[in-house]
């Protein structure tokens, strides 16, 4: 693995990352949403499918443990507070009555769309910390010497040998 195909998955993420945000201030914004982006589990996003398979083999540089602990906690905190955008939107519309399914026609009330916006105020403000963090990973992968990445690449290799 090279210092530029890292950078790459790196870049990839973030960016999918970004989309995953776009499709959840669209939702709240009453706009098509695809959610195939806006994956509920932290695991089965675009972002975390990265960091729970390539971003891990990242763990084998002892110096990249903080930055990656960090990333992993903010990436859950934002599908945390997702989970309960999800609930106002897709959940708690399927339990209405019928009469109130009349009545609002299958739109949520303007209180949870407010508990929504404060829901998404906080997925900003985890997402502006966890770019922060993928950001200085970055800096890290880009100040990798040829041990670290000989370490990787060993690491990778001996996982395929399993």
């Amino acid at each position: 693995m090279t210092k530029s195909t890292i950078l790459g998955y790196i870049t990839d993420a973030k960016r999918a990352h970004l989309a995953w945000v776009r499709e959840a201030d669209h939702l709240i914004n009453a706009l098509p949403v695809n959610k195939e982006i806006i994956q509920l589990e932290a695991t089965k996003c675009i972002f975390g499918k990265w960091l729970y398979s390539d971003g891990t083999k990242l763990r084998m540089i002892p110096t990249f443990s903080d930055t990656l602990d960090k990333i992993e906690r903010h990436h859950n905190d934002l599908h945390n507070m997702y989970s309960e955008i999800h609930n106002i939107y897709f959940v708690r519309p399927k339990r209405r009555s019928l009469l109130a399914k009349i009545f609002t026609s299958n739109k949520v009330s303007m209180y949870d769309n407010e508990k929504s916006r404060i829901f998404f105020r906080n997925i900003q403000r985890s997402s502006e910390h966890l770019l922060h963090n993928i950001n200085s990973l970055e800096k890290q992968v880009s100040g990798l010497n040829s041990l670290n990445l000989k370490t990787l690449h060993t690491s990778q290799r001996n996982a395929h040998q399993i």
